[in-house]
């Protein structure tokens, strides 16, 4: 485990080190939705992405509208699984929405595992170029990317934003080895029986070891919050979602033993009725695992969960007038709106991340 966690660190740093341009934004103005995790594919029975289209195309009318810039970390076509034209061609309508983006100067992506044809600058002109290209300047797909945020034109700390398959064997050492088992023994498979794909993502445990060594390595930067996708696992401030219903169910239950009046109880017996249904929910979709980490590390630790969930939900981060929240596209009832699960102050986040 000691020997993944340093291929991991190491080739985060490497990264990181050699982003030579870095975007300066004051931190009230920065404005940003980050998605991840589509494996869009030609919408068959190896297509991930066909149940949770309806709520992503909603989400990307709102944040058009509303002025959000668009970060798509990685793994947004499934291309282990399919030839980029498919893909392409399957989800035209969605590229397109995204096009709005990109004709307003308000778009950024990286490539990752799984989508990993789009590092080759000859690939992203042959398949996506007048779909993520505006008329002022040609769209690169990135590996990485960093944000300094300013506050009263001083830096107050570093958004570094990765797909997060970085020093993993499966992924990146010997991704040409996975991928040519993917797409021509296991994709037709797949197709016929709609068997999820093998990945970390559905290896729990592994993806418990790769989410602690992404957080191993960004505590040890300064003032650094580290954004990624890759385990389809939801993670805001260090904390997993599941973790932090877990946290509010006993407290919850800590108020109903001292509640005093029948009606406050009754209140707060709802409350734990449908939080408890909400963990379970959330627990089932990870097998029991969660990413626990002490809660005095520091909270520098994000992951967007993804666009391609079973049940045709989507989640991301947003970060907006100074704030940060983790959303999930529908609400709790089905609408096309979003539901703000958890909510941050990134001033007092990178305080906390010295």
């Amino acid at each position: 485990m000691a020997e993944q966690h340093e291929r991991i660190w190491q080739s985060l740093q490497t990264l990181k080190d050699s982003l030579a341009i870095k975007e300066s934004v004051g931190i009230k103005k920065l404005k940003l939705i980050i998605f991840s995790d589509h494996h869009r594919g030609q919408n068959d029975g190896a297509d991930d992405f066909r149940r949770c289209k309806s709520a992503y195309h909603a989400a990307l009318g709102y944040y058009i509208e509303a002025g959000f810039t668009l970060y798509l970390l990685g793994d947004v076509e499934e291309l282990w699984e399919c030839q980029p034209k498919k893909p392409v061609e399957t989800y035209r309508d969605t590229l397109e929405l995204e096009q709005q983006f990109v004709l307003k100067g308000r778009y950024k992506r990286l490539w990752g595992n799984h989508d990993d044809e789009w590092q080759y600058p000859g690939q992203v002109e042959r398949f996506l170029k007048t779909l993520i290209t505006n008329q002022e300047e040609t769209q690169t797909v990135h590996e990485g990317t960093m944000i300094t945020l300013t506050s009263k034109g001083q830096p107050i700390g570093n958004i570094f934003f990765v797909h997060g398959h970085q020093g993993t064997l499966e992924s990146d050492r010997f991704a040409w080895l996975s991928q040519l088992a993917i797409r021509f023994l296991w994709r037709p498979f797949q197709r016929l029986t709609k068997a999820k794909s093998p990945t970390p993502t559905r290896d729990f445990d592994l993806r418990l070891k790769q989410e602690i060594a992404l957080h191993g390595w960004a505590r040890q930067q300064s003032r650094l919050i580290l954004i990624s996708g890759h385990t389809h696992h939801p993670v805001f401030s260090s904390v997993s979602h599941e973790s932090r219903l877990k946290s509010e169910l006993e407290n919850l239950k800590q108020k109903l033993e001292q509640a005093d009046t029948a009606a406050d109880r009754i209140n707060l017996q709802q409350k734990i009725s449908d939080k408890t249904a909400r963990l379970n929910w959330v627990l089932a979709k990870s097998n029991g695992v969660a990413l626990e980490i002490p809660k005095e590390q520091k909270p520098c630790y994000f992951n967007t969960g993804c666009c391609s969930y079973s049940d045709g939900d989507i989640t991301g981060i947003e970060i907006e007038d100074g704030k940060i929240r983790l959303v999930r596209w529908p609400d709790d009832d089905g609408n096309p709106r979003k539901k703000i699960l958890q909510e941050g102050n990134l001033k007092e986040i990178f305080r906390l991340c010295i």
